[in-house]
């Protein structure tokens, strides 16, 4: 798995490339929306593994995928709180104390 970290504001990064065709479906759309809005905070490399961070936290949802009530934004959300606590540990082991 790739590593993951946040890249500081005195790094250049280069912007992550938008997807060109409209996503067809609201999963798409989220998953999308997810990768492009954390590659922008650890950069354009890392779309891969927050992928599978997002199909990740998808399967282990209670709710049932494809019902009217499901709530796509919850996935990311999810996967959102995973990657800030690898990104959070990941610092913290870092450090010298």
């Amino acid at each position: 798995m790739s590593e993951l970290r946040l890249i500081t504001s005195q790094e250049s990064i280069e912007i992550a490339p938008r997807i060109e065709h409209k996503p067809v479906s609201e999963p798409q759309r989220e998953l999308n929306s997810f990768i492009n809005s954390m590659a922008s905070l650890i950069g354009p490399g890392a779309s891969g593994t927050l992928t599978d961070l997002w199909l990740r936290e998808l399967a282990c949802m209670e709710c049932i995928p494809g019902s009217e009530t499901f709530n796509w934004r919850s996935v990311s959300v999810s996967a959102s709180v995973k990657l800030a606590s690898r990104l959070i540990s990941s610092q913290l082991s870092s450090s010298c104390f």
